[in-house]
């Protein structure tokens, strides 16, 4: 019987132990609460999250990142240069060896192009695991990247290829009643100025607004620092350059894309190739991209047309981009509202006193043409009438001052209110961080531990 008692008794003490450090690991706080700051609380829960991220690393991850982007940029404007000179070449069907080696370029080029765009993607990929975006295991198939990798990778490689020179597509063409063709490289010289776009992506990678820097800043406030970002960012500071290199950007690319697409006409009938002409070509993509659209000049063949309707879709998103940015340079703001409001009661305060000298001008006349009895009735009928006129003048401009005046006390008087507010909240916040204060003495005297205590933001 005794050693059942012990075996029971030894039972409960076990229970009792673990249930007394159940209870302090429940009333235990976490390290972080036992931070005296924000900064010491950052750190604890930071190494507790893995660590900060290592600034030097990320910025040489984000130099990499850069340098194989100018890398790419390179060859990708290389290739579009080279597409341009030797379109040219074939569409006149002459210096066929020059055109041959052109095409060869062209084509190394993009191979080169290709193996350096997975090289950008990957690097990408090592600059976000440096700034543990993503896991250190993660690859690119693993993540978001591979999707738009894909898309790029697959635009680069329309191209003019040397093995299809000489190929052709023949099409009928109501216009002239009669029967055209493209070579197959002019159409790939055509789908290739969608290549443009990953110029402007490296042109707003180069900027201020992306930067490790900028991607720090962005996670503070849990905003995605992307290219989106980047041209928000530039619309906002400046605006108007910013609209004027996209506008003249688009209407030089698409100029070029008509060009092409109307060029064949000009086999056939080559007084009434119109568009076959650059010059021509951007007149019409100007008129096209502002919605004005003379007709003087119109496309006449199907890939023409789609490249317009690409262009009015465009012209609409512009303008409507223009106008708005107008519209908010013109916003009057706070400061330049009081100052108007003060320039207007002055305007107003002059017309008063205008008025008023005509009216005292006009009655001392009369006054002394009735003393000297040299007044006729017509002449003082005119008087009056002046009189009468300038003195309602001087109603209306009494009127109008006051009411402005009235509207500039009210304004003045709420500033004045809000001003008042600011100066009792920020005394209230005064006498409760002194009684906090003392509440923090009372419990450290009382050998109470405390919650420590963290000021609040100045008003």
């Amino acid at each position: 019987m005794k050693v059942r008692k012990n075996s029971q008794s030894g039972k409960v003490s076990e229970r009792n132990s673990r249930r007394q450090l159940e209870n302090e690991q429940l009333v235990k706080k976490p390290d972080f609460l036992k931070a005296a700051t924000l900064g010491q609380i950052f750190i604890v829960c930071t190494q507790q999250l893995g660590g900060l991220e290592d600034g030097k690393i990320t910025k040489l991850q984000f130099r990499k990142f850069l340098m194989t982007e100018q890398i790419c940029f390179v060859f990708n404007l290389m290739g579009l240069g080279l597409s341009v000179m030797q379109y040219d070449l074939e569409f006149e069907e002459e210096n066929e060896d020059i055109s041959n080696c052109l095409l060869w370029i062209i084509f190394i080029s993009t191979l080169v192009l290709l193996v350096l765009t997975v090289l950008r993607y990957q690097q990408h990929m090592n600059w976000l695991k440096s700034r543990k975006q993503i896991s250190q295991n993660d690859r690119i198939w693993q993540t978001e990247q591979w999707y738009p990798m894909l898309i790029e990778l697959i635009i680069y490689c329309v191209v003019p290829y040397p093995f299809t020179i000489g190929m052709r597509v023949y099409f009928y063409n109501s216009f002239q009643d009669a029967t055209a063709y493209y070579h197959v490289n002019e159409i790939l010289a055509l789908f290739m100025i969608t290549r443009t776009v990953f110029i402007f992506r490296t042109i707003l990678a180069q900027t201020f607004w992306y930067s490790n820097r900028t991607q720090r800043v962005c996670n503070l406030y849990a905003c995605e620092g992307n290219y989106m970002f980047v041209a928000k960012s530039l619309m906002r500071t400046s605006p108007y350059t910013s609209q004027f290199i996209a506008l003249v950007s688009l209407i030089c690319i698409f100029g070029y894309g008509v060009r092409i697409c109307e060029n064949p006409l000009a086999r056939n009938d080559p007084a009434n190739n119109n568009l076959g002409r650059y010059a021509n070509a951007l007149w019409n993509i100007i008129i096209t991209i502002t919605t004005v659209g003379y007709g003087d000049f119109y496309t006449r063949t199907d890939l023409g047309r789609f490249v317009i309707f690409v262009v009015c879709i465009l012209g609409i998103f512009v303008i409507s981009v223009m106008v708005v940015t107008l519209i908010n340079s013109l916003v009057i703001s706070t400061l330049e509202s009081h100052a108007i409001t003060v320039l207007e009661r002055i305007q107003l305060r002059q017309n008063l006193i205008s008025s008023a000298s005509w009216v005292v001008f006009y009655s001392l006349k009369i006054y002394v043409a009735l003393k000297k009895g040299n007044l006729s009735k017509v002449q003082l009928k005119i008087l009056l009438i002046k009189l009468r006129k300038n003195l309602n003048d001087f109603k209306i401009s009494r009127r109008k001052y006051r009411n402005k005046q009235d509207v500039g006390n009210m304004n003045e008087e709420i500033t004045n209110q809000f001003s008042l507010l600011k100066s009792d909240f920020s005394e209230v916040i005064e006498k409760q961080k002194g009684l906090l204060q003392q509440n923090q003495d009372i419990m450290n005297k009382l050998g109470v531990e405390a919650k420590p205590y963290i000021s609040s933001p100045q008003l």
